[in-house]
């Protein structure tokens, strides 16, 4: 190892100053005497971090480890680039030609700012239109200072591609929370809002064709049906779910809500399929059309002929029978 990195070894305890202003201790996991930098290590939230951070900046830090550099060391490290640039008369092929001189930096009471010398950037050609020579003029700062060359190290890349994949999850997750708030607003104070969008969405989904009075009439001797059912006004009171849909006259679903393991909320659709299917804007006319109708005109006929509605307590056996006798008898 060259001379003045003796004191700077892998193991060796420094403080760092992070990119936010804290400053706090590392260990020097690794030397680079190409890039006068050295990579350090430190255990923060339950994970190990790293970044490499230049010889000068550790110096600045850690004054203690300067002081067992040897002093033409330190002379060494103090020589600062000053460019200067001399104009040629401009050629047929526009040559320039240009040197560079170093000067040393004043040391005061024989100690200094540690570190090696700093890269010159390239120079810039200007081309002025206006005159006739071209001039280099190396790039400045808002000081006027020409500022080092750093390269970026692979822990700095990985640190902003972090940086990138936590905004963009963020992007996400506040998009999804605005979707669930709209999703709220549609039915406020519903407490199943959730498997109520759920079916919304899947309704979306389906080409709905309900039955009509145009619709041909099937010639079967066993003819199977069903109605749905609307919610009445205790029901809506509670804000239950409608979770029955009939998109067509041969289609009844069931969308049923489950949990996972986890407790995360989804639909289970079980389709059903029927001689006949009508909705809940099925009138009764619609429904004696289709059922009873058939069998007077076979009984008329000579033949025998049994209708019968069967179905849970509450579920409209006795509203649909006693209408329709009303109306067609």
């Amino acid at each position: 190892m060259e001379d003045g990195w003796s004191s700077v070894c892998i193991g060796a305890n420094v403080d760092i100053q992070r990119t936010d202003g804290r400053i706090h201790s590392a260990v020097v996991s690794g030397v680079n005497v190409e890039t006068k930098s050295v990579t350090v290590e430190w255990f923060e939230k339950g994970e190990t971090k790293g970044k490499e951070v230049e010889l000068d900046a550790i110096f600045m830090l850690n004054p203690d480890l300067a002081r067992n550099i040897p002093k033409d060391v330190i002379n060494a490290s103090k020589v600062v680039t000053r460019q200067s640039v001399s104009v040629a008369p401009q050629s047929n092929k526009g040559s320039i030609r240009s040197r560079q001189s170093y000067a040393r930096a004043p040391v005061q009471n024989g100690h200094g700012n540690m570190g090696p010398p700093p890269v010159p950037p390239p120079p810039v050609a200007v081309n002025n239109h206006n005159s006739a020579q071209n001039q280099i003029v190396p790039p400045q700062n808002q000081q006027g200072t020409v500022p080092a060359l750093r390269r970026r190290s692979n822990v700095v890349k990985e640190v902003e591609r972090l940086k990138k994949n936590r905004e963009e999850r963020r992007a996400r997750q506040a998009e999804q929370k605005a979707e669930k708030q709209e999703l709220m607003n549609l039915d406020p104070g519903n407490p199943n809002w959730e498997f109520l969008a759920m079916i919304r969405e899947y309704r979306a989904s389906l080409d709905f064709k309900p039955l009509c009075e145009n619709d041909v009439l099937d010639d079967r001797q066993i003819l199977v049906c069903v109605r749905k059912r609307p919610l009445n006004k205790k029901e809506l009171i509670r804000k239950e779910v409608d979770v029955v849909t009939v998109p067509n006259r041969e289609l009844a679903i069931i969308h049923e809500p489950k949990l996972k393991v986890d407790l995360t909320k989804f639909l289970e659709n079980q389709i059903f399929r029927f001689d006949c299917a009508f909705d809940e804007t099925a009138n009764n006319e619609l429904v004696y059309r289709f059922t009873a109708q058939p069998l007077l005109q076979t009984i008329f006929d000579g033949g025998m002929a049994t209708c019968f509605a069967y179905g849970q307590t509450g579920s409209g056996k006795t509203h649909n029978m006693r209408e329709i006798g009303r109306a067609h008898v």
